[in-house]
């Protein structure tokens, strides 16, 4: 089955993940390693990119993450 496709789609590489994401290097290779970050595409033998829908999805979904802790505890 394809994926689906994505319109106009950005690819973005690692010094602009790790700005949008505020972690470095390694903290994003340790969470992708655990599965809890998104998987960078191949562009080359040593050039990788990450869609930008896919870090706008991990920072939206951490962000709703920390409004629902932040509801629990009011509660």
């Amino acid at each position: 089955m394809m994926p689906e496709r994505i319109v106009n789609p950005k690819l973005l590489r690692l010094p602009r993940v790790k700005e949008s994401v505020a972690l470095s290097r390694t903290s994003i290779y340790r969470l992708m390693s655990l599965g809890q970050f998104p998987k960078p595409i191949n562009l080359g033998a040593r050039a990788v990119a990450w869609l930008e829908s896919d870090i706008d999805s991990w920072i939206q979904s951490k962000v709703d993450a920390a409004f629902a802790q932040s509801a629990e505890t009011a509660k």
